[in-house]
């Protein structure tokens, strides 16, 4: 292996490792952040989007390397680096470490599929990344599911499971609203008398529908992890089925611009065939 070649695997490695520490860092944001999701809060939003933003990123560079570097123990290498880089870029914990070990299982098979299929093709092409990359990133999602797991996991451990506050408020403000409404609409009341029915209103509300319900949810509170878990699985697997398309289209943009660029060439090979056939 030439000096120049060797110094472009390099570069390759670096980007996706780059990636792999981008995809640890926002799934210890989910980790950390998993109370949000509950509340349907904006700033989940903001997590989501740079979950997705990081799987995208790991698709891509994951492409290039699959794509591009052999032997095919060197791409093995990068991806166990870039591994590495996950598990770096959160803190060292069980969860951290399963979700490593999910994403370095699910990159190294994606980068055994993509060699294998381009090996079986006369002519290269986007097709055969793209026919593994669903592996990837579903492999992707469900670590990324996993650490939201823990994160919930390790609250209902400690804490035992409750109605955050302000989901609890929301939910009483949505199923309130009309009952209230026909209270103030009612004219043979006093505004005194109107705030005394809304408030008795409430207090049976909490004892009779949120009471019971946390209750019988704490029954069965160790499966509540896996529902939020399975929940941002199904979140991510739409978002992967609509949108994954973009890094295939990203990777069919840069693959001309590296070789015009030097860093790539296309080679000829002649290839001996083996068949069974009936002899004459």
């Amino acid at each position: 292996m030439t000096p120049a070649k060797l110094a472009k695997i390099v570069l390759l490695a670096i980007l996706l490792i780059a990636a792999g520490s981008l995809f640890g860092s926002a799934c210890e944001q989910v980790n950390q952040q998993y109370q949000l999701v509950l509340l349907l809060d904006r700033g989940f939003l903001y997590v989501l989007l740079w979950l997705v933003a990081a799987m995208a990123t790991v698709a891509v560079t994951g492409g290039l390397v699959a794509a591009l570097v052999r032997p095919l123990w060197v791409c093995a290498v990068a991806f166990v680096a870039s591994a590495l880089a996950v598990f770096i870029a959160w803190e060292v914990s069980l969860a951290s470490g399963v979700v490593t070990l999910i994403y370095l299982a699910v990159s190294l098979l994606y980068c055994r599929g993509v060699a294998e299929a381009l090996d079986n093709r006369l002519k290269f092409s986007v097709e055969p990344i793209s026919g593994s990359q669903s592996t990837l990133l579903a492999g992707l999602a469900i670590a990324a599911s996993a650490s939201l797991y823990f994160g919930y996991a390790t609250e209902i451990e400690e804490r035992g499971f409750a109605f955050p506050t302000q989901l609890g408020e929301t939910l009483s403000e949505i199923t309130m609203a009309p009952i209230r409404a026909q209270i103030e609409d009612r004219t043979d009341l006093t505004s005194q008398e109107k705030d005394a029915l809304v408030a008795q209103a409430m207090e049976a509300f909490e004892e009779q529908w949120m009471t019971p319900m946390e209750e019988s949810i704490q029954s069965y509170q160790s499966f509540v992890p896996w529902a939020i878990g399975f929940m941002l699985f199904q979140f991510l697997a739409v978002i992967n089925s609509l949108f994954s398309w973009i890094p295939i289209v990203m990777l069919a943009i840069i693959f001309p611009i590296l070789a015009g660029l030097g860093m790539t060439g296309k080679v000829l090979e002649t290839r001996e065939v083996e068949r069974l056939v009936i002899v004459e």
